[in-house]
């Protein structure tokens, strides 16, 4: 067992650096935007998304975000309470709500943007540009290679589930 488990070496995996990278960055930028826009964490995310397609509904924006529905219903309360964010009633379905950036958003969306550039930039430093092409190109393979196999998996699995005609 214990050679199997050496033969993973986790902490050299693309996945597991990909992580962490992506996680440092988070973490930077949280703190930098708390600083200067007063939104935290997911808050931002939630201002920029809808600033780049606004009128989502709260399922669209959790899936642009790839948040779970729930865990992203006390940020857009908390979104609302502080005038980031309204509420509208969809006029084809009334029993779900679109979200809307507020005057009070768009006010701050040029220095999240700008903050998020210039992270990027630091992020980049002393990486050649065709470094981070190929990076991008690589993950986004992964990223492809990866849905595809579970999309495979979730439908023979289906397939065995569903009762036969025999």
């Amino acid at each position: 067992m214990r050679d199997k488990l050496k033969s993973l070496d986790y902490k050299n995996s693309v996945a597991f650096i990909s992580r962490n990278a992506s996680k440092a960055l988070e973490k930077a930028l949280d703190a930098e935007l708390l600083h200067t826009s007063g939104l935290s964490g997911t808050k931002w995310k939630v201002v920029i998304a809808l600033a780049i397609r606004n009128g989502l509904s709260q399922k669209e924006l959790a899936d642009f975000l790839s948040l779970d529905t729930s865990s992203l219903v006390p940020v857009i309360d908390r979104l609302e309470q502080d005038r980031f964010v309204t509420r509208k009633p969809d006029p084809k379905d009334r029993r779900n709500n679109r979200i809307f950036v507020t005057k009070k958003s768009e006010s701050i969306v040029d220095s999240v943007v700008d903050s998020i550039l210039n992270l990027r930039k630091i992020a980049y430093r002393n990486i050649p540009a065709q470094d981070i092409e190929t990076t991008k190109k690589v993950l986004g393979k992964m990223i492809e290679n990866t849905e595809s196999f579970a999309l495979q998996k979730k439908y023979r699995n289906s397939k065995k589930k569903s009762p036969t005609n025999d």
